[in-house]
């Protein structure tokens, strides 16, 4: 998942939560069990103290242990530079300097018809009682 410094989540922010909350739930959809799994963070700028553990870490942890590593972007929707070049280029060369067997990245959502059929459904119940003047309208 994306990291955020510490000093947000210290202030409240749920996402960790959300994170974690969706992570369980697909690895609890997943046709056959998987043993160990862990939501790690990725992205990290700077001298701030951020979620962790990192990707780094993890991918080092995996390659001392001789385990396979397959990275679920969830905290991302669409390819871009975070997925391409960070987690396609950058950590699967990590992979395979730190000897990890196997590296493989699921891809983002996307466009896939039923997320983008979820998101509608999403924005027709949330506006169902809502006029068009009235989402369009600036926010306050």
């Amino acid at each position: 998942a994306h990291g955020l410094p510490l000093k947000i989540v210290r202030k409240g922010d749920p996402y960790p939560q959300q994170v974690e909350t969706t992570a369980a739930a697909l690895v609890a959809r997943l046709e056959r069990p998987i043993g160990d799994w862990r939501v790690c963070y990725q992205s990290r700028v700077g001298p701030l103290a951020w979620l962790g553990p990192s990707v780094e870490e993890e991918i080092r942890r995996a390659g001392r242990d001789g385990a396979a590593v397959v990275i679920a972007p969830i905290s991302f929707v669409s390819e871009h530079s975070e997925t391409l070049v960070e987690l396609d280029r950058d950590y699967r060369r990590l992979a395979e300097g730190c000897g990890v067997p196997l590296y493989r990245r699921v891809p983002a959502v996307g466009t896939a018809p039923r997320f983008i059929a979820g998101l509608a459904r999403l924005v027709r119940e949330h506006t169902a009682e809502t006029t068009p003047a009235e989402i369009l309208a600036p926010a306050s």
